[in-house]
């Protein structure tokens, strides 16, 4: 178990990888999809947990735009780069059961999808947390 003065030296360097991760990036504009995974029943974050981000064409079908996964501390700081991202209807593809799998635990979820309504010049954070029965979701900061 980890002492106080432990505690906190994780917790600033975990805003200061987040920090430089987006430091190069100058306007709010440059910032697009960003995302973080806790798993609410283990109290911690969800690393190395693989996604996928779509968009909805007009047509209604969904393009794939790119795989990711989740760092050591849940994270995925850019989802789509700037120049690619557009006002649209986006969804993350959280693959959730290999990660269940790996905790030796029983999930009613084999993936969860979140679908989102985006415009062009905001950020968008998409906090997911996790549950083997149940998951949350809302937009974050």
């Amino acid at each position: 178990m980890s002492n106080g003065w432990e505690r906190i030296r994780l917790r600033v360097e975990t805003v200061e990888t987040f920090k430089a991760e987006t430091m190069n990036q100058n306007t709010s504009n440059s910032r697009t999809i960003s995302c973080h995974v806790l798993d609410t029943a283990l109290g911690k974050a969800v690393a190395d947990l693989p996604l996928t981000l779509y968009r909805q064409r007009d047509n209604g079908e969904w393009q794939e735009l790119g795989h990711h996964a989740t760092n050591a501390d849940g994270r995925v700081g850019q989802l789509v780069d700037a120049k690619d991202f557009n006002s649209g209807t986006y969804k993350l593809k959280f693959d959730v059961q290999p990660y269940f799998e790996l905790c030796q635990v029983s999930s009613f979820y084999p993936f969860i999808e979140i679908i989102i309504k985006c415009e062009r010049g905001q950020h968008y954070h998409v906090p997911l947390l996790l549950s083997p029965f149940g998951y949350t979701t809302y937009r974050g900061t």
